[in-house]
């Protein structure tokens, strides 16, 4: 798993450019005999480790893309892809799902069922789980689970929690379209850097005095790019930027605010807003039954601790609306946080996110094999 986790780690791809990894990934299969399923993917595997083929199916997913972030971390096996690093530890869940391959591969004869292995490719854009339930890849299957490193949490602990743990994502870009003029003449023309600025500062307001401060919302503004020269007023302002919530009312408030206080600012400054959104996942929500027993498994091995929600976002969550499901926080204790341009995932960790997986796969395919519910 080391070998496999920082050769990944060495050559990172961006979401759905990530054709070295998916051969990779294939090649290392392919060596342990495990049978590669072909759903018209362009990027990403799925692979089954079968023993009854009678059996029921569970599903163990990990994601496989980069971000496009400079490495800056000094690892002797730093990135050496120019502006692109595993900033998030996918190499990590990579390395730790093929690793448990190789576990459940060497007792497919016992297996009651089939698990069938995810290498999801494009999750920082969310496209990964799209494409992978379009395709077919969780048919047949009865539960799901997976995991995400936290370098917050000590090598050793992993988080499981039922219910809510991540949050939706929607994400918008805005462009503010004014009329350009002589910065010494502000009068003939009408100032979309006023209007940008005006615009966001009433966008805090969303959620101190919209949400009920019970809930949890994030209205963030991430990049504004506006102007080319200190003397004149550009014709246009454009930024973008983020609302995670945990809530669907709260999630969908905070959307219908966004669009009102864009698009009416602009309008009392003369001005119109193009608003466009990219709807990213729901919250991450882990079934009751799922995640009790998944607690289970890694108190055998494992320190298991209550993780806080967080604010982030991960695609997991459209396949848990579609079958029963876990998503776990194993411990990778590094020097920085996840998409910093100097984080570490620990590669200690690899043998307690391969075992979780195997045990887990195992428990969960005796349990719909002999007819329990999940």
């Amino acid at each position: 798993m080391r070998r496999i986790f920082t050769t990944l780690h060495k050559h990172p791809e961006l979401s759905n450019d990530e054709y070295w990894t998916t051969e990779q990934i294939k090649g290392e299969l392919t060596a342990l005999d495990i049978p590669i399923k072909d759903y018209g993917l362009e990027t990403g595997v799925v692979a089954e480790v079968t023993g009854n083929p009678d059996g029921p199916i569970i599903a163990l997913r990990a994601d496989i893309d980069a971000l496009p972030l400079q490495e800056e971390s000094q690892l002797p096996y730093q990135s050496q892809i120019e502006g692109v690093h595993h900033a998030c530890g996918h190499d990590f869940h990579t390395a730790a799902l093929l690793g448990a391959a190789r576990l459940l591969r060497q007792q497919r004869d016992q297996l009651p069922g089939t698990v069938r292995l995810l290498f999801e490719p494009g999750e920082e854009r969310h496209t990964g789980a799209k494409t992978m339930l379009k395709a077919g890849a969780l048919n047949g299957v009865a539960a799901i689970f997976g995991m995400h490193n936290m370098p917050q949490i000590p090598v050793g602990e992993v988080g499981v929690k039922v219910g809510k743990l991540m949050a939706s994502n929607d994400n918008f870009e805005v462009t503010i379209n004014g009329a350009g003029s002589h910065a010494a003449m502000p009068h003939t023309g009408r100032d979309p850097l006023v209007a940008t600025a005006a615009i966001i500062m009433s966008l805090q307001t969303i959620v101190s005095r919209n949400i009920d401060p019970a809930d949890r919302v994030v209205v963030t503004v991430g990049q504004i790019t506006g102007g080319h020269a200190n003397n004149v007023i550009p014709d246009d302002c454009f930024f973008k930027g983020t609302i995670r919530a945990f809530s669907d009312e709260s999630r969908a408030l905070a959307k219908e605010r966004f669009n009102e206080v864009v698009s009416k600012t602009a309008l009392a400054y003369g001005q119109t807003a193009t608003i466009t959104w990219d709807q990213g996942p729901s919250p991450v929500d882990n079934e009751a039954t799922v995640t009790k027993l998944v607690a289970e498994q890694a108190q055998q091995f494992m320190t298991v601790i209550d993780p806080a929600m967080t604010n982030a976002d991960d695609d997991f969550a459209s396949f848990e609306e579609q079958v029963p499901g876990c998503y776990a926080f194993m411990g990778s204790q590094g020097q920085s946080n996840l998409h910093h341009s100097d984080f570490i995932a620990n590669p200690d960790g690899l043998k307690y996110a391969a075992k979780l997986h195997e045990r887990v796969a195992i428990a969960l395919l005796k349990r719909a094999a002999i007819g329990e519910n999940l």
